[in-house]
């Protein structure tokens, strides 16, 4: 096996005979039988109803959920070394047309509500400091730790609160989803009970 990307891995034959497979005219523009077995199988695999979108890369996928949940004169919560942070380059600020991130700190990339809650009451409200649209997660972290389902619920009712929409970058969530099954947390548990606002994954 390969770790390095799955931008940079080759298709395996088997997707490369599905794409073909599905080469036939239909509608354009999202309208067509693939979207919508996409949105039912999410929205089976989430247990709530979901749209599906596609993109290119995970970073397109944060980048464009980002974008509609925080304006351009607004800013993101977020971990010091979370994803969108450390791993995405300029892209964030590029496709939010120049919203902040604001940078949090918490034990192995986690952050927890008393970070969110501290940070918010730093900001003065007022025109001249920008103001939050949303906090964005990490899971699972840069470090491998894992948000659990109640820490989850907790930002998003916090979230709630403050009036921030609640993003859940899902560069690991696999991972963190497989290090629940043996406790019959399932995506549902760790996204949706939580009201996540927009994962990717």
């Amino acid at each position: 096996m390969r770790f390095f990307s799955d931008n940079a891995a080759a298709a395996h034959p088997k997707v490369i005979e599905a794409i073909a497979a599905s080469n036939r005219l239909d509608t354009a523009y999202d309208g067509d039988a693939w979207s919508q077995r996409l949105d039912g199988a999410f929205s089976e695999l989430f247990e709530t109803q979901i749209r599906a979108f596609w993109v290119t890369t995970g970073t397109a996928a944060n980048c464009l959920a980002l974008a509609a949940l925080c304006p351009p004169y607004r800013a993101v919560l977020t971990h010091r070394d979370a994803h969108i942070e450390v791993d995405e380059a300029g892209a964030p600020g590029f496709f939010t047309g120049g919203a902040k991130l604001i940078l949090l700190e918490g034990p192995g990339a986690k952050v927890t509500p008393d970070a969110v809650a501290a940070a918010c009451g730093a900001i003065r409200d007022d025109v001249h400091q920008v103001q939050p649209a949303a906090l964005s997660i990490t899971n699972a972290t840069e470090y491998g730790l894992v948000y659990r389902a109640a820490e989850v619920a907790a930002l998003g009712g916090l979230a709630r609160q403050r009036g921030l929409a609640l993003h859940m970058d899902g560069a690991r969530f696999a991972n963190a989803v497989a290090s629940f099954a043996v406790e019959g947390v399932g995506m549902d548990g760790l996204a949706d009970r939580a009201r996540v606002d927009a994962r990717m994954g």
